[in-house]
């Protein structure tokens, strides 16, 4: 019996070692306090909460999600809530009015998850991405797609806006000869961003075309406009829609028929619309784009405790992001996508404190902070199956219900997620199998598996066997890796087997006897023990089914016929 407990004793071992080492730890650390002066030089978002405690979501060199982030993000975004029914509660009804996008802003994420201020960063491609918002896409392999909108917390590298030439010391109103200046589709930093290196995991390739989504399938993005958050005329790219919003302000020339000025003082110039092309690229092209820079409209700007930039609706932006996620570092300013609604040489930009400004789009030379739309939903599905059995096998994950019932997923409709830290139980196996069968019956590769006995002995190493003929026992350990990452941890149920040997026995049959007289015993087992000796499953183990056990000993019966 003493082997069985043998999980138990490691987890209460591992915990004192791991309690006695942490207390050194916070000792040494709490020395190292009062001897050091404190330090403030610290970033915007560095205090935010980190999914997955700040590992990377994606494996570019295998092609996988990292379960354990995964996981993490919809445990703390959605908590056991269905991901498109609590969008569909907790989105913001007044960008619905505006934009008619299903929005759950910033400000709402963060309460989730604990940070009003800075609330939660992800680490995606070696960067670090806030998340800004999540909305629902019909998207071509989905309907009613989850995604999740990250914005980086950080400018990376420079680029200018366009390198269209503009009339040096020319007066403001001449400069707007250079139409098609601030569109953003025909842009040199659209360019950068579509072409440079550090970029290229989220324009190109595998993961961006599978797990992100072009604006063209988001909603909101086809309809933003000014109107309804402050009295200005709307920004040029902002939308990816033809946009009417009458202007009721000042008239100096302007067409008050047009979201965008025409002004007559200089020449009838047009404003773009969906079919301006301009070098060759459509004015609506960014709606192709996997990765892109937002608009003034979805970040918002406010001005700084120091005077500096300008606020433009930071409580009516679509993302409604904090203060906090609005600052950065890298560079004193970014660009945002949003052109001038008066003039083509200008584009607007953030500083590093979250006010904007407005300057000539060849003039400057400033930060890019992108953004990308992640779909949470296929993220979900990539990472839900873990250590997967064939159909063939019969092999089905296992749980017991609030009635003390042996229950198989199959028949409730539950997916096996994985994850490192669960006890999920793999059951449905029969006694005598073998170590070579069950490998060969899980649809992972064998090079990505491992598998340890009872007593934590690791018995089949990355598509080779440890330990030769081995039979596979109640209590084995399969771990599913990711390069040197463990990824999923699942333990093995045997019917029947409660001593974990993989065989039934009269050590069996006594065993289940003691369990059926003393409900402490039982209560106090690992639970791929309880399920192996539920063998009739009706809510307690009782005598009759250790004499299940004793009639297939003596071949009167089969397991088979209780799994």
């Amino acid at each position: 019996m003493k082997n069985l407990k043998s999980r138990n004793l490691n987890n209460i071992f591992h915990s004192k070692t791991m309690l006695v080492f942490m207390l050194t730890l916070v000792f040494a650390v709490a020395l190292l306090v009062y001897s050091i002066k404190p330090v403030f030089a610290l970033t915007a978002n560095n205090g935010a909460v980190q999914a997955g405690n700040g590992a990377d979501l994606w494996n570019n060199v295998t092609n996988t999600f990292n379960p354990n982030v995964v996981n993490d993000i919809k445990s703390k975004l959605f908590g056991t809530i269905n991901p498109a029914t609590y969008v569909e509660n907790n989105y913001d009804k007044e960008e619905f009015n505006l934009s008619k996008g299903k929005v759950v802003t910033a400000r709402t994420i963060n309460s989730k998850v604990g940070n009003a201020e800075e609330g939660m960063v992800v680490t995606l491609g070696g960067k670090q991405w806030s998340v800004t918002s999540l909305t629902l896409a019909d998207t071509p392999n989905n309907k009613n797609s989850v995604i999740m909108t990250l914005y980086l917390t950080q400018s990376e590298g420079t680029s200018m806006y366009s390198d269209f030439p503009l009339k040096i010391g020319a007066a403001y109103g001449s400069d707007m000869i250079n139409y098609g200046a601030d569109m953003y589709s025909s842009s040199t930093i659209r360019n950068a961003l579509l072409t440079a290196e550090n970029w290229s995991m989220f324009s190109s390739g595998y993961f961006a075309k599978n797990y992100l989504v072009q604006p063209k399938y988001i909603d909101y993005q086809h309809n933003l406009t000014r109107s309804g958050r402050d009295s200005g005329r709307d920004f040029k790219n902002d939308s990816l829609g033809n946009v009417i919003n009458p202007y009721d302000g000042y008239t100096w020339g302007w067409d008050e028929n047009e979201n965008w000025s025409s002004n007559e003082k200089y020449g009838k110039y047009i404003s773009y619309d969906e079919n301006t092309t301009v070098n060759g690229y459509r004015y609506n092209d960014w709606g192709e784009d996997y990765i892109w820079l937002p608009s003034m409209t979805e970040t918002g700007a406010l001005k700084d405790s120091n005077g500096g930039g300008d606020s433009m609706f930071p409580d009516k932006c679509v993302w409604k992001l904090t203060p906090n996620q609005r600052k950065f570092s890298g560079n004193s300013w970014s660009w945002v996508r949003s052109g001038d609604h008066s003039a083509y040489c200008n584009a607007f930009l953030l500083n590093s404190s979250g006010g904007a400004s407005i300057v000539r789009v060849s003039s400057k030379t400033v930060g890019v902070r992108p953004a990308i739309h992640l779909n949470l939903s296929a993220a979900f599905e990539g990472v839900a199956n873990g250590i997967a059995p064939t159909k063939e096998s019969g092999y089905d994950y296992q749980t017991i219900d609030k009635n003390n019932v042996r229950q198989n997923y199959a028949t409730t409709n539950s997916k096996h997620s994985a994850s490192i830290d669960s006890s999920s139980v793999l059951g449905k196996i029969l006694p005598n199998t073998k170590l070579s069968t069950f490998v060969a019956n899980l649809e992972n590769s064998k090079s990505s598996i491992k598998v340890y006995d009872s007593k934590n002995n690791l018995i089949y190493d990355k598509g080779a066997e440890v330990v030769s003929n081995q039979i596979i026992g109640t209590g084995y350990r399969v771990e599913l890796y990711n390069g040197t990452t463990a990824t999923d941890i699942v333990y093995l149920s045997v019917l029947g087997d409660v001593n974990g040997d993989g065989r039934i026995t009269a050590s069996d049959v006594m065993y289940l006897r003691q369990i059926a007289s003393d409900s402490e015993l039982y209560n106090n087992l690992n639970i791929e023990i309880k399920i192996a000796s539920l063998i009739i499953n009706k809510g307690k183990v009782t005598s009759a089914d250790s004499e299940i056990i004793l009639n297939v000993i003596n071949q009167k019966l089969t397991m088979d016929l209780f799994l």
